[in-house]
């Protein structure tokens, strides 16, 4: 069975070129994906790293309005 991730595009599918310039492109769609799928996993680390940075600092200052809830009876 044949490698399907591997194709060709036109480079005309891609950008504004003359049929001077246009060619075929080899294009592997898995090695494309693996890429992606790293690049989306950095970012998600990249931003829980972010967020829990952000939420440590707010930790850290006093909020004078704030009023803890009231317990409530569970009698």
């Amino acid at each position: 069975m044949g490698d399907n991730t591997k194709s060709g595009i036109w480079l005309s599918q891609l950008f504004d070129v003359g049929d001077k310039h246009d060619c075929e492109i080899d294009f592997d769609r898995g090695c494309y994906l693996r890429r992606v799928r790293g690049n989306m996993r950095e970012l998600a680390v990249n931003r829980c790293y972010e967020i829990l940075e952000g939420r440590e600092e707010r930790v850290n200052m006093l909020d004078h309005d704030y009023k803890p809830p009231l317990p409530t009876s569970s009698e």
